[in-house]
This record gives C-alpha cells, structure tokens and sequence, in this order.
C-alpha cells in the first residue's frame, strides 16, 4: 500500500501530535512557532534548490546512507507546494487536497512520499541545520525508502518558503541525476557560459520547430528554475551560478 510519510513543517520550538493522513497512515505533524526576519529581501534564491539537496546528501553519506538524486519534475512539484504554503500554511494544499496530489497532477508515480516545508531561514545551510534538529524531519531526509527529490523555494514578502519533497518508488526515472551535475549540461565538471549557450541553442531549435539538440539527460541538468521546462530563464540562471563561483 502507498504510504505518506511524515508531513513535516519546520523551524524551531516543535510539539509534536500525530494525525491521520490521506493515506490512512499515522504521520507526525509537528506544529512550529516560525521564523520571521523583517530584514530579508529580495533574495538571490539561484542555486539555492541545488545547494539544499547537496546538504541533505552531506547528512546522508555521513551516515554512510544513499545520495538522493535530483529530479527536476519533483523539484517543481516542490516549488508549487512552496508557492501555496505562502499562501496557506499546512500540509494539506489550499483546495483541501493531500500534498500526494502534486505529484499524481504532475505524473509521478511514488510508493512513498514525504514532505519538509519551512519558512523563515534565508539560506540552504539555515533552512538544512532546522529540519535536522527536528526529529521528524531529520527522519524524513535520512529516510531509506526514498530515492528522489525535490526542491522548491519562493519569496513571499520578504520571507522564503521552503519544500522538499521526497519520493520512494519503483519506478525508472532517468531524467533523475546526482546534484553534482546541476547546471552542468555538458558534464565536463564545471557551470559556464558553454552550459548557458548550448541551453539557449536548445531553446533556439524549439522555438522555430525543430528537434531538441539536447538529449533527455542534459536537458534534465539544464532545467535549473524550477518551472519544468528548459528556455532563456535556465540560460540566464546557469550563467548567474557561474558569476556566482567566479567571486568565491
């Protein structure tokens, strides 16, 4: 039987209950004050998605557990469930349904499933450090029945909003990859503008009706916004990651 695991919000005085989820399985709601910082704005959230997943993999492999690999369709169902607990926040989406719904809305197929949402830290390492100090969500990302994940993050007045969806499935997807190679179209271990260009290129070809010069594996890589799709935005994005590197 599918299984919805735990439902976690975030960030830091927790007291924990347990309700029925859709699922007909116990879960652990945690109820949490939140987080606010009248001082966050118009944060440069770019590779942010990126950056969460390597940190919960650092948790994982330290632990000598599986990396998690990256799957682009889930990390947008992640960003719209982050767009709606800005809107609403809870585990159930804003039209009453189950957050499971995402993913059947979106095609994807899990036995399990999980969700972490947060608000009100301003960077990965922030957001990461709260769920683990959380039992409920540390279980969640050292999960072994989950192989896949996604993230999302979004402003909403000056606060960020945070998913991470978790799937467990049978299921084959190879448009998934290890994070190492996001934004990295090309594989040769680094983001650049050659990544930037061979996306617009890509964008090019489908704009006047032909084929994609990219294949399913590094369009995956090159779909870095989060909206499932692969065009000027994924250019503008990779080459913003690259600036980024290039003043560390």
């Amino acid at each position: 039987m599918k299984k919805i695991t735990a439902l976690l919000s975030a960030v830091l005085i927790a007291a924990s209950l347990t309700v029925p989820t859709a699922a007909s399985a116990v879960s652990t709601e945690l109820v949490i004050s939140p987080v606010s910082d009248n001082n966050v704005t118009a944060i440069d959230t770019i590779g942010f998605t990126a950056e969460v997943v390597r940190l919960v993999n650092k948790e994982r492999t330290s632990r000598g557990l599986k990396e998690l690999r990256m799957f682009p369709r889930l990390s947008k169902a992640a960003m719209v469930r982050a767009q709606e607990t800005s809107v609403v926040w809870d585990h159930v989406r804003p039209d009453g349904s189950s957050i499971s719904t995402v993913c059947n809305e979106i095609g994807i197929g899990w036995d399990h499933i999980g969700e972490n949402i947060a608000y009100g830290h301003n960077s990965p390492q922030a957001v990461v450090t709260g769920w683990m100090r959380s039992d409920g969500h540390r279980a969640n990302i050292l999960s072994t029945d989950y192989q896949y994940i996604g993230v999302g993050v979004c402003e909403s007045k000056g606060i960020l909003y945070w998913t991470q969806y978790f799937i467990g499935t049978t299921d084959n997807h190879p448009e998934a990859y290890s994070v190492q190679y996001y934004g990295d179209v090309n594989s040769d271990g680094k983001v650049g503008a050659v990544d930037a260009s061979l996306v617009l290129e890509d964008y090019a070809s489908v704009m006047s009706g032909r084929s994609y010069t990219l294949s399913s594996s590094q369009r995956a890589k090159a779909e870095v916004s989060g909206d499932d799709l692969v065009n000027a935005v994924d250019a503008s994005q990779i080459l913003a990651m690259y600036a980024k590197s290039s003043t560390r």
